[in-house]
C-alpha cells in the first residue's frame, strides 16, 4: 500500500497537515514551502500557503538517485520553473525531474482552494498533499 505523506505548518510530524487560513494575521507570511527528498520521503518545512497568493515550493533532492515532482494541480495553472540557472514558464506542467544534489523552484498561484497532491512518477510510492483551505476574513 502506497504510503502518503502530510504535513502540519512548520511541524514535520508523521502525519499531519498543511491548512493555508486566509487571515490578515497570517497573509503577511511569505507563501514559501520547501521541500527536501530523503530516503525516499518529502519532507517538509515551510509556512501558510494561501489560495489566490503566489506560492513559491523549492524542492531539494538530498537522495543519490533522481525523483519525480508531479501534480495535477501543476497542470492547471500558470507555472515558472527554475532550476540550474533555467527558468521556463508557461500553462501547466505535468511535473518537474530532481537530480541528486540539485534544487528545482516552482512557483504559481492556486486559483483554489482544495487537497494539492503530488507524487514521484519515477517512484509511485512516494506520495503526499498539501491542503489549501481558506476560512474567510476575522
Amino acid at each position: 500500500m502506497a504510503q502518503v505523506r502530510r504535513f502540519a505548518i512548520g511541524l514535520a510530524l508523521g502525519v499531519g497537515l498543511v491548512v493555508a487560513l486566509h487571515l490578515p494575521a497570517l497573509a503577511q507570511q511569505a507563501n514559501r514551502l520547501d521541500v527536501t527528498i530523503r530516503n525516499y520521503t518529502y519532507l517538509f518545512k515551510g509556512g501558510v500557503l494561501n489560495p489566490d497568493q503566489p506560492v513559491v515550493i523549492v524542492i531539494e533532492n538530498a537522495d543519490k538517485v533522481t525523483h519525480g515532482f508531479m501534480s495535477p494541480l501543476l497542470g492547471l495553472q500558470d507555472v515558472e520553473v527554475e532550476t540550474r540557472g533555467v527558468t521556463t514558464y508557461g500553462r501547466g506542467i505535468k511535473g518537474v525531474h530532481i537530480d541528486p544534489g540539485t534544487s528545482v523552484t516552482i512557483r504559481f498561484t492556486p486559483n483554489k482552494p482544495g487537497r494539492f497532491t503530488f507524487q514521484c512518477d519515477i517512484h509511485p510510492n512516494m506520495k503526499g498533499e498539501v491542503l489549501l483551505l481558506s476560512i474567510g476574513e476575522v
